[in-house]
């Protein structure tokens, strides 16, 4: 008995064993078909992060990127600020949460 498969493409029948249809060439085979998907679904997920970053986020991006050494050093500096600012805040969110608990 031959192992066939039909192709997802064209609808013919074609020899199980091979990864690609011999008709129209197209992957038959489940796991790189469904890794191929994947792929197509992580790329559009970046695309779609890409087009939604605010401003300041890609203005961030390219001063930590930047060839520049002033620029990644300007980086650095907002970053422990802002890391700063977030501890300052937890710590007031936890003193609250400890007097009301």
């Amino acid at each position: 008995m031959v192992n066939e498969r039909k192709c997802p493409a064209c609808a013919k029948w074609t020899d199980g064993h091979k990864t690609h249809c011999t008709h129209c060439g197209a992957l038959t085979d489940p796991a790189l078909i469904a890794e191929e998907i994947r792929k197509e679904r992580e790329e559009e997920r970046e695309a779609y992060m890409f087009i939604n970053e605010s401003k300041a986020i890609k203005k961030l991006k390219g001063l930590k990127e930047s060839d520049k050494t002033f620029h990644r050093i300007i980086f650095y500096i907002a970053d422990t600020l802002f890391t700063i600012y977030m501890a300052i805040l937890s710590f007031i969110v936890w003193l609250i949460a400890l007097v009301s608990g």
